[in-house]
């Protein structure tokens, strides 16, 4: 769990690189440190002097984390090389340390997992040493975060409760932080999870509480890492994010037509709902209409639109309501919005009426 010393030989033999391949992984580390300098100080403050760090700074785990984003994105290293530095980055790992996670841990976690190099042990003790961390995917762009968050959904090896469980911790901690929306999305629709437990999520996120799901921990002492994931994970599993983003709350709304909640009822039922959640909550009562309104009746749906028109205090929600009953019902609804109270409504629909004219 971690190193004091960096030994850039040692590195060498743990990762498998020879001839050429050292010359530009060294310079990978150089520039990795660079990056974190720049990151901490906001410039490269030890300039031509940082090489002379990397023995020094380079075996802490979250500043190891900048130089194998480098070298996981230079083509010069060979793919096997990388898999070995993704490898070696779980070994940094130190759970309670404060930076003890490698930064990007999420970007070697996906190199492996996409070449079939993780294993269940391996990846169960990563997300445990990595659950306390509130932005898990700092340092991972958005393509890679979503085809990493693809495959732990689809990890056969772990019970659909646990993948469930960390699909849930993952975007609950990610919060409303870009790639957001297509996170939740995709553990909305993640076949590979019953539809009861995905309802569960959604209900659970509209309601600000911990999903109620079947979690089976881990008994196996046969490793350290193992025995340090059957020790760990159930605290996290007890104390699993009760806490929602807007994102989670209005996909969670939206989304329960899918699993059987009838489209009508819930328009009905929560155009009237006020809490801190509400614009989030109102906003998927328009996505429901606007997807289902051909199966609700006529009435109800004029009725909601009216409803969300009249919200006090929320100009977006007006908005929305205004654009939905222009779309559904006639263009009326933008002759009305040309006299909202709010001055930005009143100016979107001017626009809106000069480019149906």
């Amino acid at each position: 769990m971690g190193e004091e010393k960096f030994d850039l030989a040692s590195f060498y033999e743990q990762v498998g690189a020879v001839g050429k391949e050292r010359t530009a992984l060294r310079q990978d580390l150089v520039r990795g440190l660079k990056d974190y300098f720049e990151e901490l100080y906001g410039y490269d403050k030890h300039g031509g002097g940082t090489i002379f760090l990397i023995e020094e700074r380079m075996g802490q785990p979250y500043v190891f984390g900048f130089a194998a984003q480098r070298i996981l994105h230079d083509r010069r290293i060979c793919p096997a090389t990388k898999l070995g530095v993704s490898a070696l980055a779980i070994g940094k790992l130190s759970y309670g340390a404060e930076f003890g996670n490698p930064f990007g841990i999420f970007s070697a976690l996906e190199l492996l997992i996409s070449h079939k190099r993780l294993t269940t042990g391996d990846l169960r003790y990563a997300l445990v040493c990595s659950a306390g961390e509130y932005n898990p995917f700092q340092g991972t762009d958005k393509r890679t975060m979503l085809s990493f968050f693809s495959s732990l959904l689809k990890k056969s090896e772990m019970s659909s409760g646990e993948r469930a469980f960390w699909g849930h911790s993952l975007a609950a901690r990610h919060q409303d932080q870009p790639g957001a929306r297509e996170l939740v999305r995709t553990l909305v629709e993640a076949e590979e999870l019953p539809p009861e437990t995905r309802s569960e999520l959604c209900l659970a996120w509209m309601h600000m509480r911990q999903p109620h799901l079947e979690v089976p921990l881990p008994d196996d002492v046969t490793s350290a890492r193992a025995a340090f994931v059957a020790e760990h994970m159930p605290f996290w599993v007890a104390h699993a994010p009760s806490w929602s983003s807007r994102t989670m709350v209005r996909l969670g709304l939206a989304s329960l037509p899918r699993f059987g909640s009838d489209p009508g009822d819930l328009v009905q039922t929560y155009i009237g709902h006020r809490s801190s959640s509400t614009d989030a909550i109102h906003a998927a009562v328009a996505d429901i209409l606007a997807e289902h309104h051909e199966a609700i009746p006529a009435s109800v749906v004029s009725n909601v639109i009216e409803r969300g028109i009249g919200t006090a205090g929320s100009v977006s929600t007006r908005r929305r309501f205004y654009k939905l009953g222009s779309d559904i019902l006639g263009r009326q609804y933008l002759d009305r919005a040309k006299d909202d109270a709010a001055s930005t409504v009143r100016t979107w629909a001017t626009r809106e009426l000069q480019k149906q004219s």
